[in-house]
Order: C-alpha cells, then sequence, then structure tokens
C-alpha cells in the first residue's frame, strides 16, 4: 500500500504532499500545484497518484480543515472505473472561528507597542478594510422562477415584491446587519445619485421604490437572520431578470456578476415546471463558460436552486428523481455538468417561517402551510437528501430534523425538508472555505507588509553598530544605487518596455470569436406571408436574443480592456520593482497593487420593430365562406327559365393584414449587424486609447517608484553617516525588537494550521 500525506493550508495556499514518508520531489506533477488552491487541483489527484505510486491501494492521510477534508472525501467516492482503493484518514486543523478574535487582540496590542509607524491611520484603515471586506450572494433568474419568494424565505418576512408576472426591476442590495430589527433602504438612480435617502423600508415600500422609474439601485440594510455571517459581511443582491432590466446597465450587472474573476457567489433560480425559456439561452452559456475556469471553486459559486418542485405529483415513486434528471439533462445542454443542484420548495419554506415567526398570513398562505405535512410525511419530499452538500452536512440537517419530529415541532421539521435551510448551509460553507480564510490571510498580510519593513529596517542599524565594514559596504551600496538613478539607463530602458506593451497576442482571436458569436446569434428566417401576431411573436424573440447578446458582447469587451494590458504592465512594474530590490538588498521599498479604472461600452440602439413592421404590412383579400343566392328570374310562368338552377353560392371575402417577415428580419438584422460591426471597430479603437493612458498612467508609476528609492536612498545615507543619531536609533531600537520577534511569532502562528 502507497501511503500518501497531504497537509493543505488554505490561509496561505500552500500544500506539503509527501509518497511513504518523502516529501515530493520536483519531478512529480503535483509540485507545480503546491501553491495552488487546493480545489483547483484535487480532481487532478487520482490520475497523478495512481502514475506516481504504482500501486493498486492508496492511503492518503490529509491534514486540513474540515471543509476542506470533505471535500477531499467527496471526491475520492467519486472515483470510479479504477483499480486502486483509495482510504482516508483526517488529522484536523485549526478553523476559522477564533482566528479573527486573535487578530483583533493583536490589531489592539500593536496599538499600545512602542512603535508609532504602526499605529498611523493607513495601517488602521487597511486593516479595518481587510476585517471588513464584503462578500456578495447574487440572486439571478429568468420570470416566474420564484426568485423573489426564496429571496423572501431567507429573510423570513415578505419584503421583496413577488408577483405572477415580471416585477424586478432594479437592483437591490441587502447588507447584512445581524441583529437588526426591521430594515432601512436608500433609492438612487442610473449614475447613483441619491433620490430617497435612507428611510425605514418595508415590502410596501420596496414596492414603491420598484415602481419608481427614476429608481435602478436600491441599498439595504437589515439582517438576514438565517445566513450564519459573524465572520463576513455579506451582502444578498435581488438582480432583475435579463430581459426585465429597467435599463442595460442592470443586464450587464448580472453578466459581470458571471464572469467577476473574484468569484462571487451565484443562486441561479430555476422553475421545475418550465425548463428551456428564451431567457435563459445566453446567460447559461455564460455560466458554463465561467464554471470550466478556476477548478472546484469556480464551480463551487454556482448553486442552481430548482424551485416549485413540489408541484410534481409525488406519489409517483420517481417523480423527484426524473425531475432533477430533466434538470442535469437541461443545463448540461449549455455545457453545465455535474451542476450544485438544490431542490427546493421556496413558497412553503416562507410561510412556515412567516407562521413560526407570528407574522400574519393571508388565506392563500393558510391554504399553503396546511399542507406542510406533505414534507413530512413523504419520504421523497426530504428534499435536503438530494441536495449538493457533504454528506456531513446533510447529516446534521437530517438530526435537526430528527430533534424537531422528537420535540413535536413539525413546522420546523417541515422547514428543513423544503430545501430552503440546505441552500443556506451552501453559502455557509463557501463563505467559510473561501472567503473567511481569504480574509484571515488578507488581514494578516495587512501587519505583515508594515512589520516586515521595520524589522528588517532595525536589522540593518544593528549590523551597522557592530560592523564598520558592513557600515562601509553599505555606503557603497547606496552609492552604486544612487549612481544607477542618476545615470537613469534602468530607468529608461523599463520606459521603453512599457512604451512597447500592446494588448495578449489572443485578442485577435477573442474579438474574432466575438464576430463570430455575433454572426451566429444574428440568424433569423422569417416567411414572406406572415400574421401580425406570428411577426409579433417572432420580433420579440429576436429582440430578446439582441439584448442578451448585447450584455455578452459589452462585458467580453470589458474584459479584453480591463484585464489585457494591466496585467502585462503590471508584471513589468514588479520586474522593475525586483530590480530596485537587488539593488537596495532588502525589502525597504515595495510596489503596491495598482488599480487601474474599468470601462464601460454602449452599443447602439435597434432599429423600430414597429415600424419594420407597419412598413412592410400588406393587406389580402381572403376567402372567408359562400352565401346562397337565389335565381330571381326562374319562374313557373316563364318554361324557358325551368331548365335553370334555382340560385348559386357566392363567395364572401374579407380584408386580411399580411406583414412580410423576410424583409422585416432583413431590415431589423443587416443594422443591428452593422451596428455591431461599427461598435466593434470603435472597441478597438477605445481599446488602443485604454493602452495609450494606461501606458501613461504606468510611466508617472515608475517615476513615483523611483522618487521613492531616492527618498529611501537619502533616509538610509543620512542614518548611516550620523554615528551619534544611529547609535541612539540603535539603544532604543533593542528593546523594540524583542516585542517585534514575539509579535511576529503570534502573526504567524494565525495562518498556521
Amino acid at each position: 500500500m502507497a501511503n500518501v500525506s497531504i497537509k493543505y493550508n488554505p490561509y496561505t495556499v500552500d500544500s506539503v504532499i509527501s509518497f511513504n514518508g518523502r516529501e515530493m520531489t520536483e519531478d512529480s506533477k503535483l509540485h507545480a500545484y503546491k501553491n495552488e488552491r487546493l480545489q483547483v487541483w484535487m480532481e487532478k489527484l487520482g490520475p497523478i497518484l495512481e502514475e506516481e505510486c504504482n500501486d493498486d491501494a492508496i492511503h492518503i492521510t490529509f491534514h486540513g480543515t474540515s471543509l476542506d477534508y470533505e471535500d477531499m472525501k467527496d471526491y475520492l467516492s467519486q472515483i470510479k472505473h479504477s483499480e486502486v482503493t483509495y482510504t482516508l484518514d483526517h488529522i484536523p486543523a485549526k478553523e476559522t472561528d477564533d482566528k479573527f478574535r486573535e487578530l483583533v487582540n493583536l490589531f489592539e496590542e500593536m496599538q499600545a507597542g512602542p512603535f508609532e509607524d504602526l499605529k498611523d491611520a493607513h495601517i488602521t484603515e487597511n486593516f479595518q478594510k481587510a476585517l471588513g471586506s464584503e462578500f456578495e450572494v447574487s440572486v439571478i433568474a429568468t420570470m416566474s422562477s420564484g426568485k423573489s419568494t426564496l429571496i423572501n424565505a431567507m429573510l423570513g418576512r415578505e419584503f421583496v415584491p413577488a408577483k405572477n408576472e415580471a416585477c424586478t426591476a432594479t437592483i437591490a442590495r441587502i447588507r447584512d446587519q445581524d441583529g437588526m430589527d426591521g430594515y432601512t433602504a436608500k433609492c438612487l438612480n442610473q449614475n447613483e445619485e441619491v433620490i430617497y435617502e435612507e428611510q425605514t423600508a418595508d415590502l410596501e415600500a420596496m414596492k414603491r421604490f420598484n415602481e419608481d422609474e427614476r429608481v435602478s439601485y436600491i441599498e439595504v440594510n437589515g439582517d438576514i437572520p438565517f445566513i450564519q455571517t459573524r465572520k463576513a459581511n455579506l451582502i444578498l443582491v435581488d438582480t432583475p431578470g435579463p430581459n426585465n432590466s429597467r435599463n442595460s446597465d442592470h443586464r450587464d450587472h448580472t453578466y459581470r456578476i458571471i464572469k467577476n474573476a473574484s468569484k462571487p457567489m451565484v443562486l441561479y433560480v430555476l422553475n421545475a415546471t418550465q425548463l428551456a425559456t428564451n431567457d435563459d439561452s445566453i446567460l447559461l452559456g455564460s455560466v458554463a463558460e465561467a464554471m470550466k475556469v478556476g477548478g472546484k471553486q469556480s464551480k463551487d459559486r454556482f448553486l442552481f436552486a430548482v424551485n416549485k418542485i413540489d408541484e410534481y405529483d409525488t406519489e409517483r415513486a420517481d417523480s423527484i428523481d426524473e425531475a432533477l434528471r430533466n434538470i442535469r439533462q437541461y443545463l448540461a445542454q449549455y455545457g453545465i455538468d455535474n451542476p450544485n443542484v438544490f431542490p427546493i420548495s421556496a413558497e412553503m419554506a416562507k410561510v412556515i417561517r412567516l407562521h413560526l415567526s407570528g407574522q400574519a398570513l393571508t388565506r392563500k398562505q393558510e391554504k399553503t402551510l396546511a399542507e406542510y405535512d406533505l414534507f413530512n410525511d413523504v419520504p421523497q419530499m426530504h428534499l435536503t437528501k438530494y441536495a449538493m452538500l457533504p454528506e456531513s452536512a446533510k447529516g446534521e440537517l437530517a438530526e435537526k430534523a430528527r430533534l424537531a419530529k422528537d420535540a413535536g415541532d413539525t413546522y420546523g421539521e417541515a422547514l428543513i425538508h423544503t430545501g430552503v435551510p440546505a441552500i443556506e448551509e451552501a453559502i455557509n460553507e463557501y463563505l467559510d472555505k473561501y472567503a473567511i480564510t481569504a480574509k484571515i490571510k488578507n488581514a494578516v498580510d495587512t501587519f505583515r507588509k508594515k512589520i516586515e519593513e521595520k524589522r528588517m529596517l532595525d536589522m540593518l542599524l544593528k549590523e551597522i553598530e557592530h560592523n564598520s565594514e558592513e557600515k562601509q559596504r553599505i555606503n557603497e551600496r547606496l552609492q552604486r544605487v544612487e549612481a544607477q538613478l542618476n545615470e537613469g539607463k534602468a530607468t529608461e530602458r523599463f520606459k521603453h518596455k512599457i512604451q512597447q506593451l500592446s494588448y495578449s497576442k489572443d485578442t485577435n482571436d477573442r474579438i474574432r470569436k466575438i464576430k463570430s458569436r455575433i454572426d451566429s446569434m444574428l440568424q433569423g428566417k422569417a416567411s414572406e406571408k406572415m400574421t401580425m401576431i406570428e411577426m409579433d411573436q417572432e420580433m420579440s424573440k429576436l429582440i430578446r436574443k439582441v439584448d442578451n447578446l448585447q450584455s455578452d458582447v459589452i462585458t467580453e469587451l470589458e474584459k479584453l480592456v480591463n484585464e489585457g494590458l494591466r496585467s502585462e504592465a503590471e508584471k513589468l512594474l514588479a520586474e522593475y520593482s525586483g530590480y530596485i530590490q537587488s539593488l537596495m538588498q532588502d525589502k525597504a521599498v515595495k510596489l503596491g497593487k495598482l488599480d487601474v479604472g474599468s470601462e464601460k461600452f454602449i452599443l447602439g440602439e435597434m432599429p423600430d420593430a414597429s415600424h419594420l413592421i407597419e412598413k412592410h404590412k400588406r393587406t389580402e383579400q381572403e376567402k372567408v365562406g359562400e352565401k346562397w343566392v337565389d335565381n330571381e328570374g326562374k319562374r313557373w310562368y316563364k318554361p324557358w327559365t325551368w331548365p335553370q338552377k334555382k340560385g348559386y353560392f357566392r363567395d364572401i371575402f374579407e380584408d386580411r393584414e399580411y406583414v412580410d417577415g423576410a424583409k422585416v428580419f432583413e431590415e431589423f438584422i443587416k443594422p443591428v449587424r452593422g451596428n455591431f460591426y461599427e461598435n466593434m471597430k470603435k472597441a478597438e479603437e477605445h481599446m488602443q486609447e485604454e493602452s495609450d493612458r494606461l501606458k501613461t498612467f504606468f510611466l508617472k508609476e515608475l517615476d513615483k517608484l523611483e522618487l521613492v528609492i531616492r527618498q529611501k536612498v537619502t533616509e538610509l545615507k543620512e542614518l548611516a553617516g550620523n554615528n551619534n543619531q544611529l547609535e541612539e536609533r540603535i539603544r532604543n531600537d533593542r528593546q523594540k525588537m524583542e516585542w517585534l520577534h514575539a509579535f511576529q511569532i503570534k502573526l504567524d502562528a494565525i495562518l498556521e494550521i
């Protein structure tokens, strides 16, 4: 049996792997992943181990947090068609619960410590910003999915307007304020200017805000009670459907969420009884692309809530399983494999929570509540068991349901079986696994950046005191750096490189793909003879397709502009910073991460569809029936009329309106396609302008960096040349060094597992 040890630290994103007691070498294929997040490379683990261990039994000892262990256990349980037998042990690691308290204690200790440099407002602001970073969970859906009902179920009250028709025209960001009684809201227009100042908000107020044409964004503060966010500042974002947005910025926002490199969570609500809507197609295509980049984390951040599952015939033994199979097959059509599916009944969960909190129910809600026992009495309606959660998490929810049943709390038992608490648990797990660990690392780095600089300077000063030869070398080194800077060759060389910056080589390929996507989507055929109703229906589909395509293209162009040149320039600046570090031979000069502003693209408007339809409308006479006409000339007293017929049937015609659909489509699509192409050209020109702007920005940053270096050189030269000042500084620093050393040990311990 091969023994494999994996120690994974999610705070430092570092893995230590050994085979049969020996740490892996650089020859191992796993070596490339030692500083990657576990969820990125875990699915490659089995094939690599089977190749490198060459054994029919592999025992893995995993040292890590419980959530990462659950991922490892889940992955190994899904390995199929392998001749290797896997076993797994867990060495528990320190979890996140106590680390925030330790960080706050360290911050207070630093404020009371001997270093004035560590008490300035800047480091305090950065520390609070690191601990206060916000995490968004965006809820998106197409019409009639029950999205608003699910949000209300998660809030435990009627707050977000929910109707049978499309009802969300604004973006509402609900910021979690634990323990807050009620909600407040502030409304902004499209330019994010305040329309309504912060005021108390309820369902009626939210309806009023949503119906106000001026309101584009609603900022809400209040408690999201059923998601445990003590360590994360959660924001629940209610987004309009892609075809129900008040303006294109809203639709674009949905696509930006999906493509966001920081991987915020997305809760995609589907109607189990009404799949395959036209509105889903492009949106789900973008979801599929986002899920393919970044390993398991990219998959984990998308939750698919399959709502209204209780409307299936539960007396059929396979109804829920069949429904979920259909859902997975439907998502697979768009390239979404093995999705995180959560069957739910949002309405039942909401009504139970309203009832348990003593809120008044409508007659319809009373009728819904009366059927709660369906979720307790019918085993297949225990929806939590179908949820894509670790077995341990499902086991905890099942235990809560059992305890509720034993206590006679039948409503509490049914609530768990609605599946909504399973979604809330999945959000909690994602926060703990990804957002919280990153927040802890950011907070520690805020300390470390300042402390490491200070510690290195103190060590440098001690060497100057005890070693005159080192003092001379330092002076020579400073003079050499100063000479290099004065000569300016190195800086000029880097400035030349920045002038040569251009977008990455695949930009043209990506633009060609966008053009190909435009040509593919703008395919439309229509009959030369269509009724007005048929024409309206087909044009409505085409307009929705163009709307979504426009958002898809806009956000793709934004990615090109905002990620292409910036990453290349940041690499170059990092190279320049490394050059300066090599001259200084210490870490006194650091280059912070550059914040480059984003740009938006706005494509032109579509042709007036109603005008085109009116233009190509025509009236034709069509036979709609027949009418009997008597032969008035035939009489008995006129023998010559006896052979004539008694009468005949005359055709009846009516005017009918028809539209030449082929010409309407042609005249609609042609300018739309031309508009896209024209704006693609403008986008390329804009990217060149952005390129020039970024070059100017980065060149200014080089000048700033050079100025900082010169200031450091002057400071250290003065310290090295003034013995009296230097000796006094060293005497004071001896005690500080002891404090700093102890503090550093405590700081490092926070990131240990």
